[in-house]
């Protein structure tokens, strides 16, 4: 009878990424850092290997000198089953001499695209408000900034020092500002994409007022939820929204856009919003 040997299963190599960082210029050009990169897209010799979440060890069936670029994913609007690689950020691209059954260590450090725009950045930083008023039963008109250590994001006395807050009073209250600036933004399919990063205990809408006539109609992108925790406390969060499908709209052609953020309560108690580094980015 004839006989069969299994063959000797290949030994991979490894990579471990424990996190992925994003650098910006000191001069504020872009903003903060403030990122919320979940996932690690992995290319070895050009070759997608797969998207994992970091940390992540991720095993690779090379040896040798290879060319390993990662790209920075992110929560498309948010949400867990839209996981994308952010456009906006360019890849990092290193070379490992990858050995059989070796761990290697890569933390990379992703930048923006040298051809990304910032079309609005507000870190509350200087002082000012880039929002006003807005909408025709506002109650609550009063975005202000706070210095108060445990409200503003990543607070260190130096670089952050200053957030967007708003308190809305107890029982029915209706709170919006939109963007001072409306904005000239590209279409043909271009990335569009609102960062910021936000905490709040009550739903908050962030939406797009198109410019078309006298009479504005603004409509909601996305809903961020309360981020408070289980112990009561609110925790910064980080999202990315999407606007180019909106953007190309048939129904805005030559419109600009503003951004606003509402808030329609009636609870008992005060609700609070915080926001920072916010940004509007596009190609």
């Amino acid at each position: 009878m004839p006989s069969c040997t299994d063959k000797e299963e290949p030994i991979p190599s490894y990579l471990h990424i424990p996190y992925i960082d994003l650098e910006v210029p000191i001069d504020g050009t872009q903003g903060s850092n403030a990122h919320d990169i979940l996932d690690a897209w992995v290319y070895v010799n050009g070759l997608l290997i797969g998207a994992f979440e970091v940390p992540a060890t991720i095993p690779i069936l090379t040896s040798g000198s290879s060319r390993i670029n990662v790209f920075a994913g992110v929560k498309n609007n948010g949400l867990n089953n839209k996981r994308i690689r952010y456009p906006f950020y360019r890849s990092f691209d290193t070379d490992i001499d990858l050995t059989p059954g070796k761990v290697d260590t890569l933390i990379p450090v992703v930048v923006y695209n040298q051809n990304a725009k910032f079309s609005w950045i507000e870190d509350f930083e200087d002082g000012s408000v880039s929002l006003e008023k807005s909408g025709s039963f506002t109650t609550i008109d009063s975005l202000y900034i706070t210095e108060n250590s445990t409200d503003v994001y990543a607070y260190n006395g130096t670089t952050n020092r200053r957030s967007g807050a708003v308190d809305i009073p107890s029982g029915a209250q209706s709170f919006e500002n939109s963007t001072i600036q409306s904005f000239a933004l590209p279409r043909a399919g271009q990335d569009i994409y609102l960062e910021l990063n936000f905490k709040c205990n009550t739903e908050t809408v962030i939406g797009l007022y198109p410019i078309t006539s006298d009479v504005v109609q603004g409509f909601p992108l996305v809903n961020l939820f309360s981020t408070v925790d289980e112990l009561g406390v609110m925790q910064w969060k980080k999202i990315y929204i999407s606007l180019v499908a909106d953007v190309n709209n048939p129904a805005y052609v030559g419109a600009e856009f503003k951004t606003f953020i509402s808030a329609q309560t009636n609870s008992a108690e005060e609700s609070k919003l915080f926001f920072d580094n916010i940004k509007l980015v596009h190609f």
